[in-house]
């Protein structure tokens, strides 16, 4: 999946950041960014309802 972030974009956060990469190296990560965007939005997403998960019961009680 492509990156939203565009190379000035990602060039600016890797300045701020004060991380120094090699040409080769900033391209690698670059090219990976857009799966690390998508983990972002799916961890900044609400969770899901509790009613919308399966219920889990326990009896400890022989045929329940």
């Amino acid at each position: 999946m492509p990156p939203e972030t565009t190379e000035a974009e990602f060039d600016a956060l890797v300045a701020r950041a004060g991380i120094p990469l090699t040409p080769a190296q900033r391209a690698g990560i670059h090219a990976a960014w857009g799966g690390i965007e998508a983990m972002q939005r799916l961890v900044r997403s609400p969770a899901p309802a509790p009613e919308a998960e399966p219920a889990t019961t326990f009896s400890a009680e022989a045929g329940r």
